[in-house]
């Protein structure tokens, strides 16, 4: 099970990705931002979830750059048995699941359910195989 702080910096959660297993992720460095916007409308990727808008006050909005990179070192020194494929199949599974609710697990270890709103795939590799890497921009909204 991953564990936030060793091997990934959030968790994500859903019914129907990966066996409704916690699966961790790698967050590219100040890349997470969680705002509570005064106003936020939401697109038709929550419709089903968020019915009406704007969203209702007290909403979060969380972005964040998950990183899938090959063999990441973990802060214990251990390398991470997941490759960067592996990683980015993962995100593009929780991505193809719109208008369900996920659970994520900030850096803090505080859970929000949330929706993907949007999400930005790059391509980054950083200098042939071994440095294989992907960024995915992620914008959820609180439900």
């Amino acid at each position: 099970m991953p564990t936030i702080g060793l091997d990934c910096n959030i968790t994500l959660r859903n019914p129907n990705v990966n066996l409704n297993q916690i699966t961790g992720f790698r967050i590219k460095a100040d890349s997470l931002r969680i705002l509570l916007p005064k106003i936020w409308y939401r697109g038709n990727n929550l419709l089903i979830l968020i019915p009406t808008t704007p969203i209702a006050a007290g909403k979060r909005v969380i972005e964040l750059t998950i990183v899938c990179a090959t063999k990441p070192i973990n802060r214990d020194g251990t390398i991470w048995d997941i490759d960067a494929e592996t990683q980015h199949d993962l995100t593009r599974a929780f991505a193809s699941r719109v208008n369900e609710s996920h659970t994520l697990v900030d850096p803090a270890g505080v859970t929000y359910t949330v929706g993907i709103e949007e999400m930005e795939d790059r391509y980054a590799p950083g200098g042939g195989d071994f440095l294989l890497r992907w960024e995915s921009r992620f914008v959820f909204v609180e439900v």
